[in-house]
Parts: structure tokens; C-alpha cells; sequence
């Protein structure tokens, strides 16, 4: 490593830092006279200051790890402050000629030695700014001469860091050349033959110098059905030389290189080459094979052809290429691009030498130095900035790069010299542009952030800082995520994922953050993507305003206008509201929706012998025990008075309501101690359920009070459907569920069984196992009447296995008789049997038991079973299908699937609840979902089976959609065992099967 005056000198000549440079810089940074009378005069006064100024700026290094690192003896910190004394004493003493800038390079040149970045370096000037500051407002300045007396002192020490940071960067590029060149000197330096050989005498590979060394093909490669690929050819036929081919294997067999082997090999024109070998089994000795350098020793002179082509790919250069004679500082070749560039003929160049290129005078002596510098150099390169001046007088900006080497005891060095002119302008502009970015960044009055893809604050300025109670420096350290509060994360997260799939190019959301203090801050955030040249995301720019304030007064606007205000209950608004989201989920869905409309019995004797203070607290008391019954989808509201409604979506059958009006009468009868007096309500509750009961929310609660006032009327203290029938039915009800109770034990069950048929061909592909329930003497009873109750009651897990089992067992009966083609059975799985039962060892048992072939087994479930637990119903699916058994998602369309979960799942076929193709000739939304349905299966790689079909206008547009199959009353009705038997024995296609 060369002394630090050595390093100096290199880099005052690599800059071009003579008195007229730095005079330049001096007058750009406009230091003058008055600049430095000015820092004189305030350096008497900083002198006893500098200690104390330096001991802050140590503490401040201290402050941070890879500084710390460094300054890890006690002993290199006091000797560095007592450097900076002297430096910064320096800074202030009016001195600043050439001396005074090797002082400052040394710190540049040291800074790289110790590897201490230009942003340390930035950092320490601006800290001891800082604290110079204070000093310079208690001097007792008038304004004007202490705004004069700053300005000077920043013109000074952006001075300094002029000369540090450019001492640093050109040591950084002194040593990047230096690797660079060291990596050229081996390249340049190896044998222009390689050949690689195996232990068996087999080569492996070789480069196209050996290859023509041996005047081989360069196709000689081996080929493609070759027994044992990679190999090129034996080493004895490829190079027909013994005495190689025992040279290599002597060395294969001893482990021992062999070096400077001569061989004289004979060309085709009867000539003879000589080649001197290497053969090394140390090199490569991990992977069995030896190395073959080869270099031609025969002196030859390159053709002519090479030196026109050399000459073209020179000219072809986007740079200028300058060869230059050291000794007589002359031009001797320049490339097309170095004539135009410069304007001047290639006869003109040979009269001119790098001095006359320069624009200033005296130039001679520094280029004759830099050139020196580069010679003497380990690797012979250097590279500098410097300004060309053409033919016609204007400057040209350059960044050359020198290489020095010795031709026929010539020193000669090439320059190759790059127009910079665009990218000194980018560079300026850049400069600008970020200093204008960042006053706006911080003084914006809103939160402004970047964020990394990953989350962590890159960027911050002061109003967010203010928002979330943090310092700069503490939300740096964080990452938004660990700020957001975690029911907003996941909605941040989906729009950042479409950001950066360029689904979208900016998002804004409400969300909240955490506040130092604790508390939550609802901001508005909006964000947009900036991206890398190759279109990743390199950070989000985003805003942030603070609307809590809003957000709070919105939060009791909307509790003040949707709540009741004695007992926090919705009011009839809020009411309303979710009664018609209700209906119209229940629209989709085919669920009911119950209202039960209570007013509590001879509530006003309450009111008139205690007293209203008694009456609210009463009626609190009654908000707290209906809530106490309900779900939590369920809503209670207080319409006024003592009249209380509770709605109750999702409602598959009128019994549980009917249970839930009992549960409500039985607690409010419970007696309440209110002030001391023992009090006993009663109720009186009309029940109203859509669709019957009414379309619309304002209809169901004027009904529920029609029946309401018919349960006074029956005596008060019970509940009353709007509808008379229903109370009966709950009756009946009951009585359904006790011979369903014992319908198994007397084998009352029945299967029938729905033809399944493929559109394509007309053929009966499966059927579909559907329960009956005939009990003795009466007329069957069809699923929708009985299977609810069976699912209420737990009895479907038995019945369902009795389903499987009778269904496989019937199968294997036709399998055997085979009467007809083999086709598929469809079983369908309950919610209960999927989600309380071991459904993989149920069906497993079944199958063997049976003897029916797991692969004629289909599965069916609906879309909302396996969403309920996506994870867990993907691994009973998958188990299932592990089995060889057939998955069919039943009824899609009515529930709510993830696709990517859906995708997950080891489905085979998705059937098309009959609600779409009832109207898909007809209706343009039915028609709508059923084309998607069918195309996103088909992507999926799905099959797709429409139920419900009814006539022949519904095949044909199934058919017209690639539909792979239907069941419906067009084909066939669910038929018994013995009569499906006939079906498919007599089967012919059904009019419209093409």
C-alpha cells in the first residue's frame, strides 16, 4: 500500500487539483474575500470552543454500530478528537490553498482505508454544523452578519466535503481497476489451448484453440444418441499423437503435473506446428480428470485479415480509442469514433499528441504525470474526468480509461475516452431534483412515507411523525405491519398484493394505527408503487392523513342515529337496515328469515304504580335477557316502548324458531329484583317469516305484530305464528322426529336412484342415490320434510352410512350382473357426517365390506360444508381422493367458494345447482353463472354436471356450453332399484341428444 503523501499526490493528479481547480471550485461554491475575513473573525472565537465541539461530534460517531466497530480503543478516540480540534481549527483559520486541500484529501483517502463511507463522513460535517450553530447565535451578530457569517461557513465546509468524498471515490476506483486489471492479467495470461481429460483417456471438452491445434472439426462433439454423453472422443484418435496420449496417461497414473512438454504436430499442408503442453492433474484433482494447457510456441504474424478484422470491431467502438507513445507524447492510431468525435482527420491526429486536447494551458507536465502514475502502477490502468476540446473549439466532457503496456521497447498506452456529457447533466438534475423532494417531503402537511416491499419504513417525515407519537428515527426501525391494527391488515395486504401485480396502480383505504401512546389513529392512507427498471416494486409512496377526529364524530353520529338510547339496542332504522340484508341473502341462499315481534304483558301498570326510573330499568333488564338467547347473527332491537323485535336470519326450518319463542317466554318469566321490588314479565310474541309472511322488512314486522296481538288475545304469555298452519306444523313436527327416530331400526328407508348422462354422447354415465322414507301405511316422505330434522337431531350419521352402504352394495349387485354398462353411483355427504364423523374410515369400511371399486364412487358435497373449515376439509378430501374415490362439489354456485381454496381441493366434478338452470333459456343472469361455472371448471380441469334439467331448450344450451353432463326430469325422475334396472337395459337417448 502506497504512504498517505504518495496517495495524495496520486489523486491531486488523477482530479487535475492544480491552484486552477481549486480556484474553480472555490468560485463555484462562490467563497470570496468576504468569506474568508468573515471565518477569520470567528476563529479566535471558536479556538477555545473546538474541544467541547469535538467531544459532542465523537459521542454523536459513538452513537451508532459500525462506528463504534472502528473506534473500538479508548486511546483512537481521544487521539481522533484530538484530530478533529485540529481539523475543524483548520476549517475556520482562512488558509485554503493547495496544502490546505492535501490536508483535507488525507482525510478522504483514510476514510476509505478504514472503510468509512462518504455518509459517515457527510454526517460528522453536518453534526458539527449543528452544534456550531447555537455558538454562532451568541456572538451577538446582527442578522445580516450572521446570516453572511453561516453562509461562509457552509461555502467552507462544503468545500471540505468536496475534496473528502472525491478522495474517497477515487480511491474506490484506483482499487475496482485494480481488481478488474488483476483479473484481465490472468485471463491474459493463460495458454490459448484447453483440454480437459478423463481417467479413461476420454476428452471432455476442449476450447477451439486446441481443437485447431489438432486441426479438428468444430463440430467434433459427441452425438446425441452417444451411450455416454459429454464425451467428445477418445484423446488417441482425436489428437493421433503417442507420444500425448503417454505423457496424460502417465500423469493420470503418478498424480505428477507434467510441464513444458514440446511436440511437434503435423499440419495438413505438410507443415509442422510446435506446441508446448502442460498437463496438470493438481488443478482438477477433486473431480478425476487432468487439465491440458497449450500454448503455440511457432512465431507467426497475425494475417492481414485479422488486423482488418481487429480494425473494424475498433472503429465499431462506441468510445474513442487513442493509442499514445509515452515517450514522444504523440498519437499513434485512433479509432472512427475518436475522428469524429474530435473533429480531426486521422492525418491531423498523427501531428498531435493527449496535451493538445486539453482546453487550458500547461497541461503537459500534469498529463506526463497522470501517465507516470499509471506506468508505475502494479496493474498498469487508471481512470480520471477530464474535459476534451475539439477541432472547432467546444468542450467535451470525458471519462477515460488508461491502459499502459511495453511493444518492441516501446511504452505506449491506450486511452479509451467516454463521453459523459448526458450523464454529468443526469447527475446535476438528480441533485436538484432530490434537494426540491425533500424540503416538499418534510414540510408537507400531511404524513408521507416510503415503504419497502417488505414493510419497513424507509422514509418518513415530520406530520407523520406527529400523527403516530414516534421520532423519525423509531418508525425507521419499525415496520408498518406491527403498527396496523390486525382487522385491517389482511384488506393493506390485498391491496399492496394488487399493486404489485400492476392489477391497480394506486389504493386508498381507512385504516388504523397504533399510536405510541397506546391508543389507535384512524388515518386515510393512500398508496401508489414505484417500480425498478424491470417493473419490480422498489417502494410505496404513500400518504397519510388523520381522520380520527372524523371517524369519532361519524361513530357517534351513526350510534346516536342506528341505537336505541336506553338500552344501546338497534332502533327500527338499524333494524330495518339488517332486515333487508337479510332477505336479500336469503334470496340467494333459499333460507327464511324469522321476525318475533315482543311486547311485554301489562307493562304500563309497571310504569304507572313504580314509576319510569323502575319501568327503564326494567326494560334494560329485558334487553339483557333476550340478547342472552340469541345467536350472534341474530339481532334484538327496541322499536319503542315495551316492544322489542328479535330477527333471526338464516332460519332453515319454523320449529327452531318456535324453540327460540319458548326459550324467550320461559326466561322472561324469571323474576327481576329492581329497588327492591320482586317483579314477574310475561311476553307476548308474534312470529312472521319470509318469504311467506311477507317480501319486505316493513311487511314481516306488521305481520309479526298482527300475530303478536293474536298471542294477547290467546291469553298472553305465548307465541303465535302470523300464519295458523305453522302451528300446527310445529306440532307436526314433533311427531315427524319420533318416527324418524325408529324409521332405521324398522327399515323404513328406501333408495332411488337419478340417471346421469353425458351430453356429449347420450350415454348413461351414473346415477345419483336419493333417499325415501316410506312408513308403513302412509304416504312417502321426501328428503326436504325429514332430512332437516335428521341433520337437528344427529340420526343422519346413522341414516347417511345406511345411504352409503346400501348404495355401494347395490352397485356391486349390478356389477356383477351385468346387465348394463358399468356406471358410476353418486352419494351425497351431510354436514353433520362430514364434520362429526370419521368420514375416511366410514367410507373405507363401506367400500370393503361391500367390494364396490373405489373408483365408482362419487362423493358429493356442497360448496358450504368445505368452506366452513377450508384446512381441515382439504385433508379429509384429500385422504378421500388418496382412496380412488370420486369429489364433486354439490350445488355450486349458492354458497360462497375461494378459488383458492377451490383449487386446493382434490375435486373431480362441480354439479350446477338446479336454481341456475331452472330459467337458463330465459334468464341472462342464470345463463351468466352457468357459462362461468362451466369455464372456470374446464380451466380447472373439472368436469361439470347440470341438475335440474328440464327440457330440451336447457340441454341444448348446456350442450352449446361444453357442459360434460345432466340429470333432471327430461331424462329420467328418480326411479327404484328394479325399474332403473329396465331403464338401462331398454335405454335409448332422449330426443335432442345429438
Amino acid at each position: 500500500m502506497i504512504n498517505l503523501d504518495q496517495a495524495v499526490e496520486a489523486i491531486v493528479c488523477n482530479l487535475g487539483l492544480d491552484p486552477g481547480e481549486i480556484e474553480q471550485r472555490r468560485a463555484f461554491l462562490e467563497i470570496g474575500e468576504s468569506d474568508i475575513a468573515l471565518v477569520r473573525q470567528l476563529h479566535a472565537c471558536l479556538q477555545p470552543l473546538q474541544a467541547g465541539l469535538s467531544a459532542a461530534l465523537t459521542r454523536h460517531l459513538l452513537n451508532f454500530e459500525p462506528l463504534r466497530q472502528c473506534l473500538n480503543d479508548p486511546l483512537v478516540v481521544q487521539n481522533l478528537q484530538v484530530a478533529q480540534t485540529i481539523y475543524f481549527d483548520l476549517l475556520t483559520a482562512g488558509e485554503y490553498g493547495p496544502e490546505y486541500v492535501k490536508s483535507r484529501m488525507q482525510v478522504g483517502i483514510v476514510a476509505h482505508r478504514v472503510r468509512l463511507e462518504p455518509k459517515w463522513t457527510i454526517g460528522a460535517y453536518r453534526k458539527y454544523l449543528a452544534e456550531l450553530i447555537p455558538v454562532l447565535f451568541g456572538q451577538g451578530l446582527d442578522p445580516a452578519a450572521l446570516q453572511a457569517t453561516c453562509a461562509a461557513l457552509l461555502k467552507i465546509a462544503c468545500l471540505d466535503l468536496t475534496f473528502a468524498v472525491d478522495t474517497y471515490l477515487a480511491e474506490e476506483r484506483r482499487e475496482i481497476l485494480a481488481i478488474k486489471n488483476y483479473a484481465e492479467q490472468i485471463v491474459a495470461g493463460m495458454p490459448s489451448g484447453l483440454m480437459i481429460v478423463d481417467a479413461k483417456l476420454g476428452v471432455r471438452s476442449m476450447n477451439p484453440a486446441m481443437r485447431a491445434f489438432f486441426e479438428l472439426a468444430a463440430s467434433a462433439d459427441s452425438a446425441a444418441d452417444d451411450p455416454e454423453p459429454g464425451l467428445i472422443g477418445p484423446l488417441a484418435e482425436l489428437t493421433a499423437c503417442a507420444d500425448l496420449v503417454t505423457a496424460v496417461a502417465h500423469v493420470l497414473e503418478t498424480g505428477v503435473d507434467r510441464r513444458n512438454l514440446l511436440l511437434a504436430l503435423p499440419t495438413a499442408d505438410g507443415g509442422v506446428r510446435h506446441i508446448e503442453f502442460t498437463i496438470s492433474a493438481s488443478l482438477l484433482k477433486e473431480q478425476g480428470v487432468v487439465l491440458l494447457m497449450a500454448q503455440e510456441v511457432t512465431d507467426a504474424l497475425h494475417s492481414q485479415e485479422e488486423l482488418r478484422h481487429f480494425r473494424m470491431a475498433l472503429d465499431s467502438s462506441i468510445d474513442a480509442v487513442y493509442l499514445i507513445d509515452y515517450a514522444h507524447m504523440r498519437f499513434i492510431d485512433a479509432n472512427e469514433t475518436a475522428l469524429a468525435t474530435l473533429g480531426y482527420s486521422r492525418a491531423e491526429l498523427a501531428h498531435m499528441g493527449p496535451q493538445d486536447l486539453k482546453p487550458d494551458e500547461g497541461e503537459l507536465r500534469r498529463i506526463h504525470r497522470r501517465f507516470e502514475k499509471v506506468i508505475q502502477s502494479d496493474h498498469k490502468t487508471g481512470i480520471l474526468r477530464t474535459t476534451h476540446r475539439r477541432k472547432d473549439g467546444t468542450r467535451l466532457p470525458v471519462e477515460v480509461y488508461l491502459r499502459a503496456f511495453q511493444s518492441e521497447g516501446r511504452q505506449l498506452l491506450v486511452a479509451v475516452a467516454r463521453d459523459i456529457t448526458d450523464r454529468l447533466k443526469t447527475e446535476a438534475d438528480l441533485r436538484k431534483s432530490e434537494q426540491s423532494f425533500r424540503v416538499a417531503f418534510n414540510q408537507a402537511a400531511v404524513g408521507l412515507a416510503h415503504v419497502a416491499p417488505d414493510g419497513r419504513w424507509l422514509m418518513v417525515n415530520q406530520k407523520l411523525c406527529e400523527i403516530l407519537g414516534y421520532t423519525q428515527e423509531e418508525l425507521l426501525a419499525r415496520n408498518y405491519k406491527d403498527l396496523t391494527h390486525p382487522e385491517d391488515l389482511l384488506v393493506g395486504l390485498e391491496l399492496e398484493r394488487r399493486m404489485r401485480n400492476q392489477e391497480m396502480n394506486e389504493a386508498s383505504h381507512e385504516k388504523r394505527y397504533l399510536h405510541k401512546n397506546g391508543r389507535y389513529v384512524w388515518v386515510n392512507l393512500t398508496s401508489s408503487v414505484v417500480r425498478d427498471e424491470n417493473g419490480k416494486p422498489r417502494y410505496y409512496s404513500s400518504v397519510v392523513e388523520d381522520i380520527s377526529r372524523r371517524k369519532q364524530m361519524e361513530g357517534e353520529l351513526l350510534h346516536m342515529a342506528n341505537y336505541d338510547v336506553l338500552t344501546s339496542l338497534p332502533n327500527r332504522a338499524l333494524l330495518l337496515d339488517r332486515l333487508s340484508q337479510a332477505i336479500a341473502f336469503a334470496n340467494r341462499s333459499g333460507d327464511r328469515v324469522a321476525v318475533l315481534l315482543i311486547d311485554l304483558d301489562r307493562f304500563k301498570n309497571v310504569n304507572d304504580s313504580l314509576g319510569h326510573d323502575i319501568g327503564d330499568k326494567l326494560i334494560t333488564g329485558i334487553a339483557r335477557k333476550l340478547l342472552a338467547q340469541v345467536r350472534e347473527v341474530d339481532t334484538v332491537a327496541r322499536l319503542g316502548g315495551d316492544e322489542f323485535v328479535i330477527l333471526l336470519p338464516n332460519v332453515v326450518h319454523e320449529d327452531a324458531v318456535a324453540m327460540l319463542a319458548q326459550q324467550v317466554l320461559e326466561s322472561l318469566s324469571q323474576p327481576m329484583i329492581i329497588q327492591g321490588h320482586e317483579l314477574y314479565p310475561a311476553g307476548s310474541i308474534g312470529i312472521s317469516l319470509f318469504p311467506k309472511d311477507g317480501s319486505d322488512g316493513q311487511t314481516l314486522i306488521k305481520n309479526a305484530d298482527t300475530a303478536m296481538y293474536r298471542a294477547k288475545e290467546a291469553g298472553r304469555n305465548n307465541f303465535q305464528f302470523y300464519a295458523h298452519a305453522m302451528n300446527a306444523r310445529a306440532l307436526d313436527r314433533l311427531k315427524l322426529e319420533g318416527g324418524l327416530r325408529h324409521a332405521l331400526l324398522r327399515d323404513e328407508f328406501v333408495l332411488h336412484y337419478q340417471p346421469q348422462m353425458d351430453i356429449a354422447s347420450g350415454a348413461i354415465v351414473g346415477v345419483e342415490a336419493l333417499l325415501r322414507w316410506q312408513p308403513p301405511r302412509q304416504e312417502m316422505i321426501f328428503p326436504g320434510d325429514f332430512i332437516p330434522i335428521a341433520e337437528e337431531t344427529g340420526l343422519i350419521v346413522p341414516i347417511g352410512e345406511w345411504v352409503l352402504r346400501t348404495a355401494c352394495a347395490q352397485h356391486t349387485a349390478w356389477e356383477k350382473a351385468a346387465l348394463f354398462p358399468p356406471i358410476k353411483m353418486a352419494v351425497n355427504l351431510s354436514a353433520r357426517q362430514f364434520k362429526q364423523q370419521d368420514i375416511v374410515k366410514m367410507v373405507s369400511r363401506a367400500l370393503q365390506e361391500t367390494g364396490c371399486d373405489p373408483s365408482s364412487l362419487e362423493l358429493e358435497i356442497t360448496e358450504s360444508i368445505v368452506m366452513e373449515n377450508p384446512e381441515a376439509a382439504a385433508a379429509t378430501l384429500q385422504q378421500l381422493a388418496d382412496m380412488g374415490v370420486c369429489l364433486s362439489i354439490d350445488d355450486f354456485g349458492t354458497g360462497y367458494s375461494s378459488l383458492s381454496y377451490l383449487k386446493r381441493f382434490p375435486i373431480h366434478t362441480l354439479k350446477i345447482d338446479r336454481s341456475f338452470v331452472r330459467d337458463i333459456d330465459s334468464d341472462a343472469d342464470d345463463a351468466a353463472i352457468a357459462k362461468a361455472v362451466i369455464a372456470l371448471a374446464h380451466s380447472m380441469k373439472l368436469k361439470v354436471i347440470a341438475e335440474g334439467v328440464e327440457t330440451v331448450e336447457q340441454l341444448e344450451f348446456l350442450r352449446q356450453q361444453a357442459c360434460d353432463q345432466m340429470q333432471g326430469y327430461y331424462l329420467s325422475r328418480p326411479l327404484a332399484a328394479p325399474q332403473l334396472e329396465t331403464l338401462l337395459r331398454d335405454y335409448r337417448p332422449p330426443a335432442g341428444v345429438k
